[in-house]
């Protein structure tokens, strides 16, 4: 602006005065609008971020910006945060809107500095994928009250969130599980013939247990509800072992739930299973194959074991390769040698490879109380239904794949092992019913 007043004096002499006194005029305003500006480096900037959040919940970023000098300018920030997250509401002018359509990124959040000099600004991200991921540093702009300078600079450093397993029911299913109110979560309890089994303990009432448990003499001493423990409540050995391979990316495409993998409903599933395990006294360890083990953490106890479960297994992402569930029921022999109830989530392999699944549970069978859960694609049982909104040749196609899958899990079943076949989101329950099953043989 100030090279166009001065061309235009250039050509009119006259005008000439007047324009090195406006001039001048814009630069005691950049002056003072410079003056007015704080180095950005000397801003008190502060992030919040929680360290650990569930799939496909929301956590809030909060950033508290303090700076004596702040006291009515406008500050915006661009953050750089993962890939795998999106944004789904931004602070402008002090209120929460969503992104501007079409801006991945959401924008800077902005606002105004009080009379204190102080500015809150939060935005919420939603998480799409499990692991641990980084907030990098943010670029901070400052922008001098009359417009004129804009401060920008670099600051803060990284921070991480894990990303878990969601675990959307494990408080409502530890509550039932305590209750015994097993058929609430659609688990069938499958009882041995020959009556009741050896009394072993008493312990407190939880709402929804059988009255007929009820020790009453034990009620009249202790001034409690008080109920019986049977031997078969004793605490057992699982260990849950989780496919990582290709068949594991297949995903989910409605609900809140919008892009989970299979793996993903695993983990949910197997952790779930893993707290409801630990609460009656068993010991559970897990590990994760593709061509092999690719983790493992020994069956443990207590409270902790399930913080340790999680941690081992929440990063990992489903591969592009085939397992090998031979390989890995092999390497898991070599580490655990006592014998226990083995719980596999995975899902059948291609026909011409069944035979070879079908020998590795075989195996493993003489050795474990082995259980196969398979995981079957939404999508694919969808497209097989009768009046399904899609082509011809697509349904077809489906028709043959579901025909295959179950003439595989037909050979499964002679194998020793327990088959199961679910759709992902509902895995928990069968996984829930096996389990007790095993625990009362």
């Amino acid at each position: 602006m100030l090279a166009a007043l001065s061309g235009l004096a250039l050509g009119l002499p006259g005008l000439a005065p007047y324009v090195l006194a406006l001039d001048g005029a814009l630069v005691l305003a950049a002056a003072f609008d410079l003056a007015r500006v704080p180095r950005p480096a000397r801003v008190a900037v502060d992030r919040e971020l929680p360290e650990r959040i569930g799939l496909s919940h929301e956590l809030q970023r909060t950033l508290r910006i303090q700076g004596p000098r702040l006291r009515g300018l406008r500050v915006a920030v661009w953050e750089q945060f993962p890939a795998s997250f999106r944004v789904v509401a931004v602070t402008r002018d002090g209120a929460s809107v969503p992104p501007p359509p079409g801006d991945p990124s959401g924008g800077p959040d902005q606002g105004r500095a009080d009379g204190e000099g102080r500015l809150v600004l939060a935005r919420r991200y939603r998480a799409d994928l499990r692991g641990l991921f980084a907030f990098d540093a943010l670029r901070l702009s400052l922008r001098g009250p009359l417009g004129l300078v804009e401060r920008q600079a670099r600051i803060g450093g990284v921070q991480h969130v894990a990303v878990e397993p969601a675990l959307a029911h494990l408080q409502r299913t530890l509550r039932l599980a305590a209750s015994e109110r097993w058929q609430d979560l659609g688990v069938r309890i499958v009882r041995r013939r020959g009556g009741e089994h050896e009394f072993e303990s008493l312990r407190d009432y939880v709402p929804g247990d059988d009255v007929r448990r009820v020790d009453w003499k034990a009620f009249a001493r202790r001034g409690k509800p008080t109920v019986r423990q049977y031997e078969v409540e004793r605490g057992q050995e699982l260990i849950l072992l989780v496919d990582t391979g290709r068949r594991m990316r297949a995903t989910s495409a409605e609900g809140r739930r919008r892009g989970w993998t299979k793996l993903d409903w695993a983990l949910d599933a197997a952790l779930e299973l893993a707290a409801v395990a630990l609460s009656k006294g068993d010991r559970v360890g897990i590990a994760a194959f593709e061509r092999g083990l690719v983790s493992w953490t020994p069956p443990g106890k207590g409270a902790r074991q399930l913080a340790r479960l999680s941690g081992a297994v929440f990063p990992l992402q489903a591969s592009e390769h085939d397992s090998d569930l031979a390989r890995a029921l092999r390497e898991l022999a070599a580490r655990h040698r006592r014998r226990a109830t083995v719980i596999v989530i995975s899902d059948v392999a291609d026909p011409y490879s069944v035979h070879v699944q079908r020998a590795a549970l075989a195996s493993a069978s003489r050795r474990h109380r082995l259980v196969f859960a398979a995981l079957d694609d939404p999508g694919l049982r969808e497209a097989a239904k009768a009046g399904a909104d899609v082509p011809a040749g697509v349904r077809a196609a489906a028709l043959e794949l579901v025909n295959d899958r179950r003439h595989a899990l037909r050979a499964l079943a002679t194998s020793g092992a327990r088959v199961l076949d679910a759709l992902p989101a509902d895995a928990a329950g069968p996984l829930l019913s096996a389990w007790l099953e095993s625990r009362r043989r």
